[in-house]
Order: structure tokens, then sequence, then C-alpha cells
């Protein structure tokens, strides 16, 4: 029998957050009902908003021989550009950026980025339809990555 595909997830909050953890968390379930458990395993560690905890969580899973290391979240970055090297056959991802680091001599490292600009956007739109003060405001938990799609999105959806 193969072994198999093992993966793990470093995430910012918790799975059940209604939204960024929690679609991955979802996703990951999902493969596993669909190929089953004995074809894909997967492991993960919610609430890692410091990255120093990410980034010990993160050379933890790539220790343990896990195929494939999620890093999802843009802020995980730095912590990926210094472990990736040390874990040739260990494949890393991370959201939501495109920045794989090639430029810096690293292969190993895979980028995906979420469109949450178009979520902002119809919430936006949403905000601006509904708004009886014509004051709207959104508040985004970091300035950088799908955080920050997410909040450009929103104000161009109110214009």
């Amino acid at each position: 029998m193969a072994e198999p595909f093992r993966v793990a997830v470093v995430m910012p909050s918790a799975i059940n957050d209604l939204a960024f953890s929690q679609s991955m968390y979802d996703a990951l379930v999902a493969i596993q009902e669909e190929w089953g458990e004995e074809n894909f395993e997967f492991a993960y560690s919610e609430g890692m908003f410091v990255v120093d905890d990410a980034a010990a969580a993160i050379r933890d899973y790539a220790s343990q021989g896990y195929d494939l290391v999620i890093a999802h979240g843009s802020q995980y970055g730095s912590s990926l550009v210094e472990i990736a090297p040390d874990f040739p056959d260990t494949s890393f991802a991370w959201g939501t950026t495109v920045d794989t680091f090639a430029d810096q001599g690293i292969t190993n490292v895979f980028a995906y980025e979420a469109r949450s600009e178009q979520g902002g956007y119809v919430n936006g739109v949403m905000a601006a339809m509904l708004t009886e003060s014509n004051v709207i405001g959104v508040i985004g938990p970091i300035e950088t990555g799908d955080a920050k799609l997410y909040v450009d999105g929103f104000v161009a959806g109110v214009a």
C-alpha cells in the first residue's frame, strides 16, 4: 500500500472562524473525504497569528516529513524564506500572495492568491446601497495580502 499524501497547514485564526482559516480546513476535510484517510492525511495548527509560533510549527511539520506544508497567511513569508531551504524534499505553499522566492534561489515554495477583492467589492456595494447615514467603514486585520485585497475591493464597491 502506498503512503498517504501528508499535508500540514498553519493558520492564523480558528478553524471555525467562518472565513479564512475555516475555508482552508473545510477544503482539506473535503479532500480527505474524497480520497480516503488511507490516501490523504492532514494536520493543522490554528490560531497561529504570532509569526514566531507559526514558524516553529512550520519547521516542526517539515521535520516530520509532511509532503506539503501550507503557511496559510501572507504574514508567514519571511518564515518560509528561512525554513524552506532546510527541507528541499518538502513542498511549501503560502497565501495569499504570488511570491515564490524563486529570485532568491528557493525552488520548493509555491504561492496562491485568494480573490478577496471580489467578496469585498460585493459587500461594499451592499453597504453603499443599505447605508442611511452615508457613513461607511471597513477594518481589516492586516495591511497586506488578501486582507488588503478585501478592503480595496470594499472601497471600490462603495464608490
